[in-house]
């Protein structure tokens, strides 16, 4: 595993999900307390983010991921509108937006919101845990996304002329684990960072784990190892120009 830090990540946000069957333990008042104790904790603002969906990261062969509807979450933010932990009866999940800090301070992120679901909610099992990376990596038009992004695996290099276009590929484990590596052409103008960017891909790396374990020790392991395998994809998914263009430490 790489020791690579970076003073400048292209990362945008990274998102932890655990996704559980239909629980019981989970009632009206478990929003309620969910959202105090993440307060006390720091994460004093509260959002009722209403219905939404969720993407199935677990596709078969020849199929791409789905869209599933999810059930009324509550999301609780901290004061820098950076972190933030949502709650629902299906789904646990723990976002980090730019900048981003490094993994010594969002696996704490992830393991103290999952210790305040747990209390809350008491999940019996689980069915799937997701960790997922998105990357932004900008360039000009004197440049070519092959400069800065490579894939993995196969190999893949980009031709310097752009329209819209989606890439991915995904490798299964043998244990059942499956991770997703895409990328696409950001077409939302919103996003641009400075006026003479000219094009950004964004760069996606999804691990996700079948019905992982909620037993603390194993669970803790099950996201290092799926925290380490997406770093070593990210790092064979760029070139050495985009690694000094961060600012490797």
């Amino acid at each position: 595993m790489t020791k690579a830090k970076y003073k400048h990540p292209s990362l945008i946000e990274a998102v932890f999900e655990l996704r559980f069957p239909d629980n019981n333990n989970w009632g009206m008042s478990s929003y309620i307390k969910f959202a105090q104790k993440a307060e006390r904790e720091g994460y004093p603002k509260v959002i009722d983010a209403g219905e939404g969906f969720q993407i199935n990261f677990t596709p078969g062969e020849d199929q791409k991921p789905e869209f599933h509807p999810v059930s009324r979450r509550i999301q609780t933010w901290n004061k820098d509108d950076t972190q933030l932990w949502q709650a629902s009866p299906n789904l646990f999940a723990a976002n980090r937006r730019a900048p981003y800090e490094g993994w010594e301070k969002f696996r704490p992120h992830i393991l103290k919101g999952i210790e305040i679901y747990s209390k809350t909610a008491q999940p019996k099992k689980a069915n799937l845990m997701v960790l997922q990376y998105v990357n932004r990596i900008t360039f000009s038009e004197d440049e070519a996304a092959a400069d800065f992004i490579e894939f993995m695996p196969p190999p893949v290099r980009y031709a310097d002329r752009f329209e819209s276009f989606v890439c991915q590929t995904q490798q299964a484990f043998g244990n059942g684990d499956r991770i997703l590596v895409s990328s696409a052409r950001d077409l939302d103008p919103t996003r641009a960072v400075d006026a003479k960017e000219h094009v950004a891909i964004l760069l996606t790396i999804t691990y996700s784990v079948p019905s992982p374990s909620l037993e603390k020790r194993t669970l803790r392991q099950l996201i290092e190892n799926a925290h380490h395998r997406v770093i070593e994809s990210y790092e064979k998914s760029i070139t050495d120009k985009q690694r000094e263009r961060m600012v490797q430490l």
